[in-house]
């Protein structure tokens, strides 16, 4: 049944040619229309696994998921995170397989698209510019966490990370007042920064502690937005608050950069 109301299809890719997001303006010459199956998957379940054939994408309708990376040796990394009107399995580089696995963070409803028809939907123009717009921006926001990981400290990591977060939700539903609910736990946060469980929770209540967040379990407020991201960027925004950040944070801010 369409659900015009679910804001997920408002920011999917496939809302201009697919009957699931109810009234939508159509797509100029789009080659063919979509009536996709709608998946329900559990909390933990896999939406698709890495290496198995990637024959289907997957647009979130409702509930998050994260991208798991599984390395030859068995190391398991978090790569990234996924929220409603985020399409699972599109990778700008197409393979015959899927690069990462996809795990429901909450019971989630996903739509399946087949990769045939997105590459038959791929010949309109338009359609083809909102992909690559997507992949573009889902890129750049892989780089900055790349450099994150790579180059900076743990604060400025997890500041990055809940600004990032703020940014989509703003992006989402114009929500600027800086609240957000985590899905995921402190152990995925902790695995998508390259930091330990203990270095997150540490974090969290040193920025609360200092007026930058409020949080409660897995509800989060961002109070001090430029605070935050004067810690991102590793910059002192005052004296006297620098110097009540180093206090509170233990010397962390002034500590040799993490490998």
């Amino acid at each position: 049944m369409p659900d015009s109301g679910a804001p997920a299809c408002l920011l999917c890719l496939f809302r201009h040619v697919c009957h699931n997001a109810g009234p939508q303006a159509p797509l100029p010459h789009a080659p063919m229309a979509l009536q996709p199956e709608l998946v329900e998957v559990r909390t933990g379940e896999h939406v698709f696994r890495q290496g198995r054939p990637a024959l289907t994408v997957y647009p979130l309708r409702h509930g998050s998921a994260k991208q798991v990376y599984e390395s030859p040796l068995g190391w398991r990394q978090v790569t990234g995170f996924s929220l409603p009107g985020d399409v699972l399995g599109l990778e700008p580089h197409e393979g015959p397989v899927y690069g990462t696995g996809a795990i429901a963070l909450q019971d989630a409803m996903v739509c399946a698209v087949s990769v045939e028809s997105l590459r038959t939907l791929m010949q309109a123009a338009p359609f083809r510019e909102t992909v690559l717009e997507a992949m573009r921006r889902n890129a750049e926001r892989e780089r900055v966490l790349l450099v994150a990981v790579g180059s900076m400290r743990a604060p400025q990591r997890l500041a990055m990370l809940l600004l990032d977060l703020a940014g989509e939700q703003a992006r989402r539903d114009g929500n600027r007042d800086g609240a957000l609910t985590l899905a995921m736990s402190r152990t995925d946060i902790a695995s998508l920064l390259g930091l330990t469980l203990e270095t997150v929770s540490r974090l969290l209540s040193r920025f609360a502690s200092v007026g930058l967040i409020s949080v409660r379990q897995r509800h989060l407020r961002i109070i001090d937005r430029d605070g935050l991201a004067a810690v991102y960027a590793d910059l002192d925004p005052a004296p006297r608050q620098a110097a009540a950040r180093s206090e509170a944070y233990g010397g962390e801010f002034g500590e040799p950069r993490l490998a």
